[in-house]
């Protein structure tokens, strides 16, 4: 991970820095330690809960804009960053200063030395984000959960509502090596009768999520059965179909227009639903508003259509499986995972769409080798090399591009993070969009 938050002091990255040298540690013992201490700031504002393997963080993209076009005040703490550690903490839309940023950490730092609390990364990251909240008095917390559920140091939070958008299998170290123990660890979110809204269509997964809101006592929506959505995809925004007892929506634009979208799109206007339901009323127009205006970078992001160049951060089987229902034609990719991925099931799903790979590995000791890349791309019958250096294999790709081939790079959202920020000092883009 790339600890770098542009004109932070660099004791500030040095110290955040050896807290990822902690490693991740599941549990919620640290967080609350840490959040009793400095008055329980996450009880100062409402939230939305959203967890899931691939799509939750479009879904809280979503629930965020939405609220924003209803003039709300809104924080939303998202994870991974693409390149900024300030893009994980922010207010209407607007990621934290970086004297702010700098402010939180100082003054977490002196809570850890009083305490001796030792957080995690993320467990850090979390208190930050939830003081801040508090402090800048947001109305409304949108919140992603960081890994699994259970034991992830956002479940701290009571929220009005919460959403698990599918499941996949990822962090099985951590997790389990199954779908339903995966499942069980998200599950971990559900309150007692707080509304949860599921975007996940496999039934042996589906039924986890039942008996755990059934015991509970939490109402439960499921996608195509208490609500429905589709999809129909124009050049560069999708028209969106939405049915649930609550409301129907017809002909609806996103600026997100992924097939993949369709049922995050869904679970955040169900989110929506329940919360009318709990007397927080969310006009329409805001509702349509946020969904043609939405942004959430790297997520089937058409950088230039000439040349034609792809970003999309899927970096596991199921993700891959969503991108290229999304591809018309064959592309070359730039391609770099991390080490702990399951690069064998991406690459199987990834190769029949694909005229040629460019391996290489981006920056950061958590990706994978090239030659390791290699070694699997082999086994397939699509034509490949290899370039060490990252920014030398998006310059390699680029002008494939510019000879009039589709680019795509994915694999892994921190290579897509470098590659935004390859492409700013190239002047393609001056910033990313949120």
């Amino acid at each position: 991970m790339d600890v770098y938050s542009k004109g932070l002091p660099a004791e500030d990255i040095d110290f955040l820095k050896t807290l990822v040298l902690h490693g991740v540690k599941l549990g919620l013992e640290n967080i609350n330690a840490l959040l009793h201490y400095v008055g329980e700031p996450q009880k100062k504002f409402l939230s939305v809960h959203v967890g899931g393997t691939n799509g939750k963080g479009s879904t809280v993209a979503y629930i965020d804009r939405i609220f924003r076009e209803q003039g709300i005040r809104t924080g939303k703490f998202t994870s991974p960053h693409l390149i900024d550690l300030a893009e994980r903490f922010q207010i209407n839309g607007t990621p934290i200063s970086t004297e702010e940023l700098h402010e939180q950490i100082t003054f977490f730092r002196n809570v850890i030395e009083k305490t001796g609390i030792l957080p995690t990364f993320f467990e850090f990251c979390t208190a930050i984000a939830f003081h801040w909240f508090a402090l800048q008095k947001v109305e409304w917390a949108i919140v992603e959960v960081g890994m699994g559920g259970r034991l992830d140091s956002t479940n701290i939070i009571f929220p009005e509502v919460c959403a698990i958008t599918n499941i996949g299998l990822e962090h099985t170290q951590y997790l389990g090596d199954t779908l339903e123990k995966i499942a069980s660890e998200k599950a971990g979110i559900i309150k007692e009768k707080v509304p949860v809204v599921i975007g996940e269509k496999k039934q042996e997964v589906r039924d986890i999520f039942y008996k755990k809101a059934k015991d509970l006592s939490a109402p439960l929506w499921q996608i195509e059965k208490d609500f429905h959505v589709s999809w129909e995809r124009t050049t560069d925004r999708a028209k969106l179909t939405y049915q649930s007892p609550v409301r129907e929506i017809k002909g609806a634009f996103s600026r997100l227009s992924a097939l993949y979208q369709c049922e995050n799109a869904g679970v955040a206007i169900a989110v929506i639903d329940w919360l009318g339901q709990k007397g927080f009323f969310i006009k329409e127009e805001a509702i349509l508003r946020g969904l043609a205006n939405v942004r959430w970078p790297g997520r089937l992001d058409l950088i230039s259509q000439s040349p034609w160049v792809l970003l999309d951060a899927a970096h596991n089987p199921d993700g891959i499986e969503r991108l290229v229902e999304n591809l018309e034609d064959k592309v070359s990719v730039v391609f770099s995972v991390a080490d702990d991925k399951n690069v064998e099931g991406i690459i199987k799903l990834l190769s029949p769409y694909v005229n040629e790979f460019i391996i290489t590995q981006f920056y950061g000791k958590r990706a994978m080798s090239a030659g390791k890349i290699k070694e699997i791309v082999s086994t397939t019958n699509v034509p490949f090399y290899i370039e060490q250096d990252f920014c030398s294999a998006l310059e390699q790709g680029w002008k494939k591009a510019q000879q009039g081939h589709k680019l795509l790079v994915t694999g892994s959202i921190y290579a897509i993070g470098q590659t935004y920020e390859w492409l700013i000092k190239k002047g393609v883009i001056k910033k990313i969009e949120f």
